[in-house]
Formats: C-alpha cells, structure tokens, sequence
C-alpha cells in the first residue's frame, strides 16, 4: 500500500469530478492542485488513507475513474481489508428451533442473530445496505450511516455500478423495492440496496403505510436475494441489517417486529428457497436486546452459551505467528481497549446513565469535562460531585474477559520479567484485574490519587480511596452535588484546591508515578541492549489524541529495535494504520477491529 496509496491520491487530487448535495461545504476553487507526490508521501499513512476516502466519498460517478485507477484504488482497499478483523458467517449459532414448532412450521433457512459490523461479514452471499433512493451512497464523508461505510468500504466501483443501473432505468429506487450489485472489495460477493420509509422530524408513530413499507423492504431484499448465483453448495447466506431505523428515525422496537415477522412469513411462503440462513444484524446493545425480546416472543429464544463466531485475518495470523515467537512483549493500551469494556469516554449513552445532572453544564460525553478547570464548574460541590460520581462508576465497573483473558494469556505465554504493559489510561482497570504493579506504568497519571492544584509540596499527592469512601453518603441522588462542604477535598498541607491526579498541564504531580517510568525505562533498556531479545508491541486502542504518549514511542521503539522489535497496533478507525515504511519492511502491521473480537482471537490457541 505504500507505494500505491500516494500515486492514487495525486490523480485523485488533480481530478475535478467533485459533488455534494451541499455544495457550499465544499470548496471548488481546487487548491488540491498544490498537492504534490512529495508533499502527500510525508504524510502518515492513516492521513493518506483518510484523505483517499474524503476523497472518494465526494466524488460523483458521472465522469467514470480510468482502469488504472480503479485497479490503484482496489489494491489500497484490498489490502486494508487484510488488515480487518473478518467475522466467520457459518460461525455464527444459529436460534434453536421453536419447540412449539410443527412440522409445517418448520422453515428453510435457520435464523441467527449477531452483534457487529456488517461490513465484515465473510461467508455470506449479500449483506443488505439501507440506500437513499439515489442508490449513490452517502456524500458526506465524515457521516457515520451504513450507506457510507458500506460504499467506503466497497469501493468506488460500486458508486458507479449503481449510477449505471439508474442510468438505463428509473432515475430513484422507490421505498420497498431492491437492487443488487457486486460487492467489489467487500468480504460479501453482493449487496442489496434497498430504500426504507423516513419518518418525519417530529413524527413519533410510524403510519400503517410505513409500516408496510418496511415489510415490503424485507420481502423485496429476500426476492432479490433469491435470484442471486450461490456460491455455496450448502445454500445462501443473507444478512439484514435494520433498515429504516437511525437517521430515518422508525422506532426500533416496532422495526425488529416488522423484519423478524416479514422474514418467517416470507419463508412460509418459500418453502423450497435456496436461502439456507438469515443473519439478523445489529450493531447496538440497545438493538441488539431488542431483537432477543423480539425474537423471544416469537419463541426463538437466545442460542445456548457456545463459543462466540471465529475470527480471521491476514494480519490477525501473521500477528500470532509473531507472538508465539516472541520472549518479549509490551502491551500498550488507550482509550480504546476501556471503550471496548463499555467504559467509553465518548459515549453519550454511558453519559446519560451515570451523570444525568450534569447534562445541565453543555456536557454530553466524559471526553467534554477533559480540559476544564475548576473556574470552569458552577462551584466546588458541582465540581466534586461529577469526579466522585466519576471515581464511584469506575470503582463498580464490572470485571471484564477482555482483561482477564489478555492477562491470563501473559501470565502463561511469558515470564514475568519479560512483561511491561504501559497505558495511557489513568481507570486502574488492569490493577483491578490483577495486574501485578511491577509490570505497570501510567504516565497519564491515575485515578487513585488526588493532588494539590497548587502543588505546594512534591508529597502533596493522596489516596482518592478515603476520600471517595468519606463522600458517597453525602452526593445528591438528584443534583449529584456534594452536600457536606466539609467532605470537599483540599490539600492538608496549603488549604487550597484539589483535584485528581492526572495530566493536564503543567499541573500535573508526576510523583506517584515516578516508580513506573522507572520500571519503563529499565525494561525499555533491557530489551534494546539485549541483541538475542524477540519484542512484539501490542498496541491497543491507542489514538491520535495524545500520540506522543505511546503512539510515537512505540514506533521508535521499532525503528531502533534492529528488526528484533515489531509493532502490532490494533482498533477501530483510519488510526489503527501503521507507518507505510515499517509495514513494507515486515517491522509493523494493523489489525482493525472491535479489541474484544481482536483480543479474543490473539489469546485463543
């Protein structure tokens, strides 16, 4: 991709052939022309990537891409899928049959329902893409919506291929119809388009009319999936995401009904289909407990606990290969591996359970209180309210198998002198799992501490544990607000203001945590000087936020490492990309996907 990615994007960058429906956000003065080969190679390779797909998202069809490009951009997106963590279809268990059933109800296909990106499914014949009536994609590239991951991540093929099919015909896809196309670089050989009714901004029930319109969605995508070629001797695969819900706003309570009921009634009628298995599709755990309740109802209850669906992945193997021959291993976490918890700091939902009251102050995510001071809060009872509302909800999280498996695999994968985890979180989530301290550095500080503001005293760092303990009867069940001013934390030593000790600024009381760099640098020198060692860096769930905390270390790290030191970086999003000259030279590799999934499937032998 190295070598690929910056030419593809310089005859990207010289084209023209620009379109939004919003035009005044996009500027048509073309100061992309000033963009040289030069200039596009020293940028990283998750900006390139990033950039290709800006790009491409904006870009209308109606001037087709040349052959060469089309076959530059297929080679990119091939090898970012390698780089995916793919979902295993026939993995997937299948809903146990109805014990009320009679043979007459006994159905063709088997139905199952999975939690996931659908993007990532392997082994199925379709997937199914909730398309606006253009059948276009989305032009938004910052937009989230399936319609633009699904195009993003096929390619831009199948913009084209959808223009085509509008072009000979109707110029929109009616609500309740289908189409199919290619998949292209998709793991799913076919996609089918289909168009579900919107509701109103302010329309709270759906109408009757809408409601068979979703019907007629489900239907026409099983018609359409009928016609297609299997590729399976076994029968076909089709997976169904919930049309019509999220932007068009239809209540997924009354969407699942609709698409379990308009699925079990077609295969009523379709007695000798060649579909074998629906996949019932979700990517909330909101959705997805909806569909269980749905399905309950219908007297398909949740599948016995089996093993979750299996993973695979060019980079996922050739990241166990160097692991089983590693005697080193750095675990580097962010953000990202607590996110895969649920303990997501830019999760509004997790927001809204935990501090409601202060919803009141414009906060909407735990990533807006980073930053502020304690002139930024209405008084020191709101301030302290929100940390040890904070603090008390870190102290409950419940233990995670995501940790527990990752520690279990290190205790017994190496000895414990040849293991250093180093993260950026300050949750205390490894500790709490049983992470030994000696093998632990926290250079973002932690939430077990508090510290004088005014760092008046080097010793001026204390225990939050008494603290916390002292407080709880006294928060607001309602405001959530200190109500014992006595039980707001100042320093012992100055009288001033306190806060947790975590890095944010120059106010920061590296103290506590001088220990652990200690034992970093030790290790770090170890490794480095020791010409027999075998390092792997496994990086998890580490942004761009900070990345000079350990994002850059650890390539450095690789890059000073002699070919004795790799880096498997692991996560969601264009960051999870690896620096193009040290993928080439066999020295790093990225793995996306949901670190659960990635976690899982690096642990198990």
């Amino acid at each position: 991709m190295a070598g690929t990615l910056p030419s593809v994007l310089q005859t990207l960058l010289g084209d023209s052939h620009y379109f939004t429906p919003q035009r005044s956000s996009v500027c048509h003065h073309h100061h992309h022309h000033q963009h040289d080969i030069a200039s596009i190679e020293s940028m990283e390779s998750w900006a390139q990537f990033r950039l290709m797909k800006q790009l491409l998202c904006v870009r209308h069809p109606r001037q087709p891409l040349s052959p060469s490009l089309l076959q530059g951009i297929d080679q990119v997106l091939l090898e970012e899928r390698a780089n995916r963590l793919l979902i295993d279809a026939a993995s997937i268990p299948a809903l146990p049959t109805p014990s009320s059933s009679t043979p007459s109800e006994l159905f063709p296909a088997t139905l199952h329902l999975w939690q996931g990106d659908i993007t990532t499914l392997d082994g199925v014949t379709a997937i199914t893409n909730p398309a606006n009536e253009q059948m276009l994609g989305c032009f938004q590239p910052a937009h989230r919506c399936l319609d633009n991951v699904i195009h993003t991540r096929a390619g831009p093929r199948l913009r084209e291929e959808c223009f085509q099919q509008m072009a000979q015909g109707q110029r929109i896809l009616p609500v309740g119809q289908a189409r199919a196309t290619k998949g292209y670089c998709l793991p799913a050989p076919y996609v089918i388009h289909t168009v579900g009714p919107q509701l109103d901004a302010e329309q709270p029930v759906p109408t009757t009319h809408q409601r068979q319109q979703l019907q007629q969605c489900y239907e026409a995508v099983l018609d359409v999936a009928e016609a297609l070629p299997a590729s399976d001797p076994q029968g076909k695969t089709i997976a169904l995401c919930g049309i019509s819900t999220g932007l068009f706003a239809f209540p997924v309570e009354e969407a699942a009904s609709i698409a379990v009921r308009s699925v079990l009634d077609w295969l009523r009628r379709r007695q000798h289909t060649s579909i074998t298995k629906i996949i019932f599709n979700t990517f909330t755990d909101t959705d997805t407990a909806i569909y269980q309740q749905t399905l309950k109802e219908l007297h398909y209850p949740a599948p016995p606990l089996v093993p979750p669906p299996q993973a695979r992945g060019s980079s996922l193997d050739q990241a166990k290969a160097w692991l089983a021959a590693a005697d080193t291993i750095i675990i580097s976490c962010g953000a990202g591996i607590s996110a895969a918890t649920g303990l997501d700091y830019t999760s509004t939902t997790l927001f809204d359970r935990h501090f409601p009251s202060f919803k009141q102050y414009q906060l909407r995510r735990l990533y807006d209180t980073f930053g502020r001071t304690n002139r930024d809060w209405p008084s020191e009872s709101v301030r302290w309210g929100f940390y040890f509302s904070h603090l008390a909800m870190v102290r409950r999280w419940p233990r995670s198998s995501l940790y527990t498996s990752l520690l279990e695999w290190l205790a017994s994968r190496f000895s414990p002198d040849r293991v250093h985890v180093r993260t950026s979180n300050a949750d205390g989530l490894f500790v709490a799992h049983g992470l030994p301290e000696a093998q632990l550095s926290t250079p973002q500080g932690q939430y077990a501490f508090l510290q004088c503001l005014e760092n008046c005293r080097p010793d001026a760092v204390f225990p939050s544990a008494p603290y916390l303990d002292a407080v709880l009867p006294h928060l607001d069940p309602h405001t959530q607000a200190v109500t014992a001013q006595d039980k707001i934390p100042t320093c012992p030593f100055c009288g001033g203001a306190m806060s947790i000790c975590v890095r944010a600024g120059n106010l920061f009381n590296e103290r506590p945590f001088a220990p652990g760099e200690t034992r970093w640098h030790q290790f770090r020198e170890a490794f480095l000087m020791d010409l027999t060692r075998n390092v792997v860096i496994l990086e998890l769930g580490v942004g761009l936020s900070t990345p000079g905390v350990l994002r850059w270390d650890n390539e450095e790290l690789v890059e000073q490492g002699d070919g004795r030191v790799r880096l498997v970086r692991a996560g969601l999003g264009d960051a999870v990309q690896v620096p193009g000259e040290l993928a080439a030279a066999q020295l790093a590799i990225s793995i996306e996907g949901n670190l659960r999934d990635v976690v899982r499937a690096i642990v198990d032998p």
